[in-house]
């Protein structure tokens, strides 16, 4: 089953795009069962548009109902909830501290990393 990691960073945490991935998180993203990965842009990059009652209103910036923005995400395969909260708790062991990781099950679709 895949299941996508959705890595959240504190919002002060914004200078990971000119910081080089940690070798040991490195040789974990090189694993097998992650089919994917990609790290964001910090959130001031980001624009939302919602979903409001069919019109469709654009915001500069994330604006979601949240303390940290959302960073980066992983995808992976594993058997079950289970397995997939070891490999998230792997990544989690080499990120920043204030770093929080969502484990979700994908519904339907395939993604592979390039």
């Amino acid at each position: 089953m895949q299941y996508v990691l959705l890595a959240y960073a504190p919002a002060e945490d914004t200078d990971r795009a000119t910081r080089p991935i940690p070798d040991a998180l490195a040789a974990l993203l090189g694993r097998p069962n992650v089919t994917g990965w990609a790290r964001l842009h910090a959130d001031e990059s980001a624009t939302t548009l919602r979903n409001n009652e069919g019109r469709m209103p654009l915001t500069d910036g994330p604006f979601i109902d949240s303390k940290e923005y959302l960073a980066g995400l992983f995808l992976i395969e594993a058997d079950n909830l289970d397995g997939a909260l070891a490999i998230a708790g792997e990544l989690l062991q080499e990120t920043r501290p204030g770093t929080a990781i969502e484990v979700r099950p994908i519904l339907d679709g395939h993604f592979r990393g390039a």
